[in-house]
């Protein structure tokens, strides 16, 4: 069985293609918040800020969590 986690994180986009940039950045936020083997399920863009970038939202597909958890 799998756990499902929210994410929600700002990118800073680099010059060059987004979509790579974006992979990266889900794949990366989704290991820290449920370990390794983690995955985003689903995510979008729900904000731009001239500021802060890039809002990415989604869910993560990770390892179930332990017994007794």
């Amino acid at each position: 069985m799998s756990s499902l986690v929210p994410l929600e994180l700002w990118l800073q986009a680099s010059p060059g293609p987004l979509l790579p940039q974006l992979r990266q950045a889900l794949a990366r936020e989704a290991r820290r918040l449920a370990g390794s083997g983690a995955e985003p399920l689903r995510w979008a863009i729900t904000a731009v800020d001239p500021q802060r970038g890039l809002r990415l939202e989604g869910i993560v597909v990770g390892p179930a969590p332990a017994p007794g958890l």
